[in-house]
């Protein structure tokens, strides 16, 4: 354990804690936290203050927070609701194929843009920076949509449903490519396949395991049972995927949509809940923060030129993205199409692996990486705050079906004194929750609106979907 630099993990512990508080201040720019997180990494790292020092153990928990992350996304896809229903909306197969059509024209616009750059013998590879330029961020757009409260509409899995399907054909894609280019067409150029079969596999079999055992009896206690379940499958698939060579992103994301499948709807909102605290809590913080923190902008800074290019590959971005999000113009109007096309252009992990696979294939220089690599956290930094100006949300009142249909029975300790001495009927408390019942000692109270809230006591609450949740953070902020 003496390699572990206690230093630097408390520097990241202490900056994921501060960043919200931070970033929070900024009220009137509404700056998303993953953002401030990135920013926050900048400032903190080789390109500023250089407080952090990168060794295994602070690698390893960033790579298993982008891991996490990637499971985590894999949850948010609402696969109960994918069927073909009799209505022509974009909804379940419909919607699917919408961002099928979408991913292949925002690959068809790159490899016409890349063309051209190959032309002029600004690029050495035109099929490589194709599908590099054409990569989304879930692992960005998951957490940002998750916080502006969008992410269970119909909107937002279209917008994450695509998002997934370009990164991980951009990440398969350029995978096939660069051992195509070092070894030739060979096996390992299909290895990923690996990773699928396996996941197929997998799933086969803990679905019979689980029609066979009954798990019932441990969820009462708190063993953290399916908590304990995510992740043994998370790092099963994750192992594999290091075992042959593939990014661990993708074994990550498969685990993801498997536990989905698995899970019981019942019960799927708190597990979300509590898998959730780890994830947003500790894990992914880190992975944002070290992404800022391993950026190197003083060789940028020094060539005007490659400085001058990167508001040109962000304007190529935007443009590759926009094409096929006018597509949703029909369906959402324009404000949300242009909207989409902004959040889309962002760019993280897969931008980011690609460009270290072009620089060790030498198909970009060392200038050319850090400009990439500058321009990928630019492009986080940038379109999110467009879309956040640009994007009406007066109109934007959609909720998930099965949101609706779910109401969610907790029990809390409220901290927030606020709302303490204080009549019912005077507190503005989050859509579609409610008190049920006030434990004050040994006495029960059924609430109504004169009833008031004292330390101490214990509330039963109830509320539809992810509503519920905002209303622990409510109750509970001190």
């Amino acid at each position: 354990m003496e390699n572990i630099n206690y230093d630097s993990v408390l520097i990241l512990a202490l900056f994921a804690f501060i960043t919200p508080l931070f970033i929070s201040a900024f009220k009137k720019y509404k700056i998303p936290f993953v953002v401030g997180e990135l920013f926050i990494g900048i400032i903190i790292g080789k390109s500023f203050l250089n407080l952090i020092h990168v060794d295994p153990w602070i690698d390893f928990l960033s790579n298993l927070g982008l891991a996490y992350l990637m499971f985590l996304s894999g949850l948010e896809i609402d696969v109960h609701s994918i069927k073909v229903g009799k209505s022509k909306k974009a909804t379940g197969y419909n919607y699917v194929l919408l961002c099928v059509i979408m991913c292949l024209i925002s690959i068809g616009i790159s490899f016409v843009i890349c063309k051209i750059l190959y032309s002029f013998g600004l690029i050495k590879s035109v099929w490589f920076m194709t599908f590099l330029l054409s990569a989304s961020a879930p692992g960005f757009l998951v957490p940002f949509l998750k916080e502006k409260g969008i992410l269970k509409t119909q909107y937002g899995q279209i917008l994450l449903i695509y998002s997934l399907l370009a990164e991980f054909t951009s990440l398969i894609a350029m995978t096939v490519i660069s051992s195509k280019i070092s070894y030739g067409l060979s096996y390992k150029s299909f290895l990923f396949l690996v990773i699928i079969l396996s996941s197929f596999l997998i799933y086969i079999i803990l679905k019979r395991f689980q029609n066979k055992y009954d798990f019932s009896v441990f969820l009462g206690n708190d063993m953290h049972i399916e908590v304990r379940a995510a992740f043994a499958l998370m790092l099963i698939l994750v192992t594999i995927s290091h075992k042959v060579g593939t990014e661990i992103a993708l074994g990550s994301f498969l685990a993801g949509v498997i536990f989905t499948f698995l899970t019981d709807k019942s019960r799927e909102e708190d597990l979300k809940y509590k898998l959730d605290i780890i994830g947003y809590g500790f894990l992914i913080p880190i992975f944002f923060i070290m992404v800022g923190v391993k950026l190197d902008i003083s060789s940028i800074l020094t060539s005007p030129k490659y400085l001058l290019s990167i508001p040109i590959i962000l304007i190529i971005i935007y443009v590759i993205k926009l094409i096929p999000s006018l597509l949703l113009k029909y369906k959402y109007g324009l404000n949300k199409t242009i909207s989409a096309s902004f959040i889309l252009s962002s760019q993280l992990s897969v931008m980011i692996v690609g460009d270290q696979i072009a620089f060790n294939l030498k198909l970009i220089n060392t200038e050319l990486y850090s400009t990439l690599i500058l321009t990928t956290v630019i492009s986080c930094l940038l379109f999110p705050l467009i879309f956040n100006k640009i994007l009406k949300t007066d109109n934007f009142k959609e909720l998930n079906k099965f949101d609706v249909k779910k109401i969610y029975i907790r029990e809390v300790v409220p901290l927030n004194k606020d709302i303490f001495n204080k009549p019912l009927m005077d507190v503005k408390f989050p859509f579609g929750c409610r008190i049920l019942l006030i434990l004050r000692d040994t006495e029960k109270i059924i609430p109504n609106g004169n009833s008031t809230i004292l330390e101490g006591d214990v509330l039963v609450i109830a509320g539809f979907g992810e509503e519920s949740s905002k209303f622990i953070s409510m109750l509970q902020s001190s």
